[in-house]
């Protein structure tokens, strides 16, 4: 993972890789702590928690951002340093494409909820500063939202297998008998 572009406002970073995104919600579902049943995420947010290298968190923080770290369970565990990254449609739609097998498919809002459910196999995402917040408890923080999602994803053996029959001269006859 590294960032490859700085503006003012936003940067892009790129190879990142599957486990460095989790909690991912796309679809923007409304989520719940199984344990306390407390909503943790209200219907129609979409986001996702980035983790980052030290490198990368770094240099976020130096821009203002917040970054914060996993907690530790146990003595021999690192704390990761992570961001939250929001998906709003609200002012600018954004940009969200998933490449499989050399196919390039532009998500539109009712789509992007299909990152949800993808083995990842390198994304690159240019995000933006928000405008300054304060938290219900006071402790004001600058959010952070994706304006750009490319997503190339891991193939599966039957994608991988059968890619051919999306070539425009393939025969569009199944390699195997229907009947």
């Amino acid at each position: 993972m590294q960032i490859v572009e700085r503006k003012p406002r936003s940067f892009i970073i790129d190879g990142i890789e599957d486990r460095q995104v989790r909690s991912r919600n796309f679809a923007g579902e409304e989520k719940k702590d199984p344990v306390t049943g407390r909503t943790v995420n209200s219907a129609g947010r979409r986001n996702f928690i980035l983790r980052l290298s030290e490198e990368v968190a770094e240099d976020l923080k130096d821009h203002g951002c917040e970054v914060k770290y996993t907690q530790v369970r146990n003595p021999n565990d690192v704390a990761e340093p992570y961001v939250s990254v929001n998906i709003s449609y609200y002012v600018k739609p954004v940009e969200a494409c998933i490449i499989s097998n050399g196919v390039m498919t532009s998500l539109d809002e009712a789509h992007i909820g299909k990152l949800d459910g993808v083995d990842i196999k390198n994304m690159a995402i240019e995000l933006e500063f928000g405008k300054e917040k304060t938290h219900l408890n006071g402790v004001k923080y600058i959010p952070i939202y994706a304006q750009q999602i490319w997503v190339e994803v891991v193939p599966s053996y039957f994608a991988e297998k059968y890619a051919y029959l999306n070539t425009p001269t393939a025969d569009l006859q199944p390699p195997f008998n229907v009947n």
